[in-house]
This record gives C-alpha cells, structure tokens and sequence, in this order.
C-alpha cells in the first residue's frame, strides 16, 4: 500500500498502535492531553504550558473505545507500509511528519487521504476517523525535538505522597515535635501548602517568610548576631549587614550601631535559626529517602 507523497493514510495510524501498545492513553472522551502537552494554565510562553500550541499537543482525544478501534484498523490496513511507529517504510511515507495528520482534526483530512489513497481501502467514515484518532494519540506522545514517541507520554498521574502517614506521625513525635506543634505552629500547614511538592520542599528547606521550620538561612539580614571586641565587650542584636569591613545591627533598644572591622576583627557571629532543622533532615536521611516521604505524608494529612 502506497500513500501518495502529501497524504495520509488511515492505515498509518493502525500500525504505531501495534508496535507501542503502551503508548495509547486511556482517555475520556473530552479530556484534553496531559499537564504540560498543551494544557498547562500559561499562556504558551517559556514558562508555561503550551496552550494555543501545536495541533498534537493540543487537540482533545478520543474515548478509549475509539482509539482501540482505531488501533486494530490501522495494524490490519496501514501498518505494512507506514509501520508500527509511523515512521513509514519504502512503500509508505512517515506519518510523524504529515501534514495531514498534524492539521487534521477529527478524520476529515485522513478520511479524504483514504478515500482517494491509489491501493484502495474500503473504510467506512466512522473507521476512518477511529483511525485517524488513533493516530492523534500516537503524535500526542511525540517529544520535543522530534525525539520519538514515548518519550513524554500522555494520561499519567504523577504523586508524591509515597510515604506511610503512621509512620511518618512516629518519626515526627521523635524528631519534630519538641521545636514544633501540629496543634500550633504547623496548624493547617497542609492547607497553605495543597501542592504535596511544595509542601515537602518547604519542611525540607525549612526556609521562607511563612515557612514555620526556620528562618531566612545563616548569614541573613534579620538574624541574631552577636558582635564581640577585642576587650571582650559584646553587642547582641538583629544584623543588617555583614562584610570584611563592617557589620551593622540594630540592638535590643532599637538603636543601630555600626563597627567597623578589619578581617575577623571584631568576631561576629551569626546564629542560624535553621541550625537545629538542617541537622534533623540530615539525620533523617535513608538510602530510600523512606523517612523524609514518611514525613511529608504525615504533614500533608495537617489540613
């Protein structure tokens, strides 16, 4: 079976099914590609998804049925010549790159590509569109850069809460619970992270305005420094500034106070207020990371 060079043909779209059955996704029949294939919530710049893109990554599949369907038409009628990956062959074009199946819609480009294919194909309309569907599930798979399909498959759900909750409980009362409260700081801490990954990236960088497991890092403005003299005088206080020539704090009444300094003369000291919490998260740490997924499953139960 030959597809003339700027159609094609329904029987391409049957034969990719054949060669990557893991490659179909199962999906309704309104739902839209997966997360960042077109549907992401930007608007198609660099940072989003690719909403208003090309057609593969944005036209909504067809039910499970239909792709199916679509599928065992394609390996009997198309596959020979346009084979099981849509790469084609020396009889048939490649699919991956046609025109018509990239602009095609529902069926009405590869239904007319079938209707006047030269080796005749005896498909009813429906058929035809099943096919051509069919085919549309495949181009969803495609990767960027025109790598292969497969390589960014559609219909997965992807999720992080792998943990055990119970256990991640336990771990906390022994670990967390003596600087931290669910009842108090942590209350609804699930609530102000509803991503799992965001909440988990929280509890582990224990860094943020918000963020109850620490504060801005050592180092930081904002944090308690103390500032001693060579006479041995100490000025405690919140640093604002830090360098090999100066150090600059506010002080306990208020007042700021600038000193001067020459190398580590005098020695300042910087606490950081995420001490405690960076060696709790290295002492959690597993060959399977078991504890920190235990944790984040019991933290993402805080509503």
């Amino acid at each position: 079976m030959r597809l003339p060079n700027r159609m094609m043909t329904l029987a391409a779209a049957t034969l990719v099914a054949a060669t990557l059955p893991a490659q179909t996704p199962p999906v309704s029949p309104t739902a839209p590609p997966a997360a960042g294939r077109g549907q992401g919530a930007g608007g198609g710049g660099r940072g989003g998804g690719r909403r208003g893109g090309f057609t593969q990554f944005t036209r909504p599949l067809a039910s499970q049925d239909v792709l199916a369907r679509g599928k065992a038409l394609y390996d009997t009628n198309c596959a020979s010549c346009h084979a099981a990956d849509l790469r084609g062959t020396p009889t048939g074009i490649p699919l991956l790159r046609s025109g018509i199946a990239l602009s095609d819609q529902h069926g009405e480009l590869v239904g007319k590509a079938v209707a006047e294919h030269k080796s005749k194909i005896n498909l009813v309309e429906t058929d035809s569109v099943a096919v051509a569907e069919y085919i549309h599930s495949v181009l969803a798979t495609l990767g960027g850069q025109g790598s292969p399909p497969g390589r960014n498959p559609v219909g997965l759900q992807l999720n992080i809460l792998v943990g055990d909750a119970k256990a991640g409980e336990a771990y906390f009362a022994k670990g967390c619970a003596n600087c931290h409260s669910v009842s108090g700081d942590l209350k609804g801490l699930a609530a102000k992270y509803p991503d799992p990954r965001a909440l988990q990236n929280a509890w582990v960088a224990g860094a943020g305005a918000r963020n109850p497991f620490g504060g801005r890092g050592a180092g930081g403005a904002g944090n308690p420094v103390t500032v001693t003299m060579p006479d041995g005088k100490k000025f405690e206080g919140k640093l604002i500034r830090k360098d090999d020539f100066l150090v600059i704090l506010t002080l306990a009444d208020g007042t700021r106070k600038s000193i001067a300094r020459n190398g580590d003369v005098p020695k300042v000291e910087v606490k950081d207020p995420n001490e405690a919490h960076k060696k709790m998260v290295l002492a959690l740490d597993d060959s399977e990371n078991k504890n920190l997924h235990d944790v984040t499953a019991y933290l993402a139960t805080l509503k």
